[in-house]
Formats: structure tokens, sequence, C-alpha cells
């Protein structure tokens, strides 16, 4: 590979995107729903910024796209997100 393939290979947004993401910016990168991005927020190690009481403020970018990778790799031990339906539960008949 030249230099010149290293160089058209490189994504655009690295070059200009901010430090900090938007929940709609971090959606757009990771290519899923603003949803999805929430429900992230709230696995083990998520790098979310937040303010007191909680508020979804700011993502940090290179931090974001390092879990990204644990989480493809499946070394996240977060529960990954489905959108299959759970399971219905078992319903057992209790004999009297």
């Amino acid at each position: 590979m030249t230099a010149e393939d290293r160089q058209f290979f490189q994504p655009d947004w690295r070059v200009e995107s901010p430090l900090l993401l938007t929940r709609a910016q971090a959606a757009q990168l990771c290519q899923v729903s603003e949803e999805i991005l929430d429900q992230w927020s709230y696995e083990p190690g998520f790098p979310v910024i937040r303010r007191n009481g909680g508020h979804f403020v700011r993502i940090h970018r290179a931090a974001l796209e390092r879990w990204l990778e644990q989480f493809a790799l499946g070394t996240n031990p977060g529960l990954l997100y489905s959108d299959a339906p759970l399971p219905a539960p078992v319903r057992r008949r209790v004999r009297r």
C-alpha cells in the first residue's frame, strides 16, 4: 500500500470532527439510531459525559472509537443490544 493509498482510506470525518460529540453526531458515527446510542450509554465503560442529574451531554470521540472496537470484538462485558424480542416467561402450573 502506497502513501497515496493510505491517505485515500483515511476517513474524512477525523480531520474536522470535534473532540466531543453530541448524541446525534455519535449516532451518525456509529451508524445507529439515537435510541440505540442511549441504550449503549448505560453499558459499563461507555464514554458518556453526563451533567448533574444524569443528563446525556457529550461523548469523547476517541474513547467512543475504543469502546466500539471492544464492543465489536465482544470483549466488552456489557449486554449486547438485540432487536429480537425477549422470550416470553415460561408459566408453570402449580399443583395444589
